[in-house]
């Protein structure tokens, strides 16, 4: 009779299991995350595994993607020095997204582009070089300028995957809301109430988007304030002047950004065009399934 081997016993197929495919380093440097969400090797590149099934099950599961957990439990399964990727800065999501393609299915992926011209809409299905994204140089010197108000060096950093995480359920919620009010016999007077409320809703984000990009703010007596509550409520109540200087300056650091875009030849005509190259969790794993 067979005997069940005891937890002890080594498992013969260690060997043939998940092993390192890529080195990442991020686009952050490994800076701007939170004490103790990585442990950032001595060389700065952090090494990528292959997804595994239980992974690839994961980024099938809507609900797992809608609320973000499936993203941050692939991140963890293929890369084993982040410890809490809910921290990871919005610059190094794509790049850690994109290792991990390419780590699980290669360097290449397949995508659709229709002709822009009016006469042509063609359809063609082009093979482009995930590499090139990660690749990209991006200019981190706009985020360590302070802005200067009042005596005080306000710094920035820039937003986590959870604030973009929640910030994206909040606009889907809003926009259901819209919908719903739309589509329901609501009186005028209650229609108007509901989309105060959603106005109040939408000034939130604006105002956690602000406040969730300043990583601490020194004032004039060299106190430093790093309590994300009290920076808060100091964006919500100060001078729209200030507000106006933030919103500027992040505008500028997002303009800055490398942009994904892709050139294309048009089969049917040659036209030649740029598309943006669209990163969506949601379909981005799926071409190679």
């Amino acid at each position: 009779m067979a005997t069940m081997p005891n937890d002890l016993t080594p498992n013969p197929l260690a060997q043939y299991l998940r092993t390192v495919e890529i080195h990442l380093k991020l686009p952050s440097g490994g800076e701007w995350w939170e004490q103790g969400s990585i442990d950032m090797p001595i060389s700065g590149e952090l090494p990528i595994l292959p997804m595994s099934t239980r992974d690839e099950i994961t980024l099938n599961t809507p609900d797992a993607l809608m609320n973000g957990q499936g993203v941050v439990d692939v991140i963890h399964s293929c890369v084993p020095c982040i410890k809490n990727a809910w921290f990871t800065p919005a610059m190094d999501v794509d790049a850690i997204l994109i290792a991990i393609r390419i780590a699980s299915y290669g360097e290449k992926m397949e995508y659709t582009s229709t002709c822009p011209k009016e006469d042509c809409a063609n359809t063609d299905t082009f093979e482009i070089d995930l590499r090139q994204f990660l690749d990209m140089n991006i200019d981190l010197s706009l985020f360590k300028t302070p802005i200067e108000y009042k005596g005080m060096q306000i710094h920035l950093r820039p937003i986590t995957f959870q604030t973009i995480n929640l910030q994206n359920l909040d606009q889907y919620e809003q926009a259901r809301m819209v919908s719903v009010i739309n589509d329901s016999s609501l009186s005028e007077e209650q229609k108007q109430t509901r989309y105060y409320e959603i106005f109040k809703n939408m000034t939130r984000y604006t105002i956690g988007n602000i406040a969730g990009s300043i990583s601490h703010i020194v004032t004039p007596d060299g106190v430093t304030v790093n309590n994300h509550i009290h920076i808060a409520e100091f964006v919500e109540n100060a001078e729209r002047k200030l507000f106006k200087a933030l919103q500027e300056k992040l505008t500028q650091i997002n303009e800055a950004m490398p942009q994904k875009r892709v050139n294309n030849t048009c089969s049917e005509c040659g036209n030649e065009f740029e598309v943006p190259f669209t990163f969506d969790q949601s379909n981005f794993f799926e071409f190679a399934s």
